[in-house]
């Protein structure tokens, strides 16, 4: 009866390693993925406005809101 014991037992680590396994494996693509897109968000080009010193004006647009309650 013992060897029915230690079977299931096998059985029951097993699945909690491969699901483990399948925990990691989905985590670090996750990981990847948010470093892919990381990547992808930096900017190659500024915008010629805040790049250009004849487009003072628009430098600091939308950087001032006024509220008034």
């Amino acid at each position: 009866m013992s060897s029915i014991s230690d079977s299931s037992s096998a059985v029951s680590y097993a699945k909690e390693a491969y699901g483990a396994s399948l925990a990691k494996v989905a985590h670090v693509d996750k990981g990847q993925q948010a470093l892919d897109l990381l990547e992808s968000a930096k900017v190659v080009n500024p915008t010629p406005a805040a790049s250009s010193g004849s487009h003072m004006t628009t430098d600091n647009l939308g950087q001032s809101v006024n509220i008034h309650v």
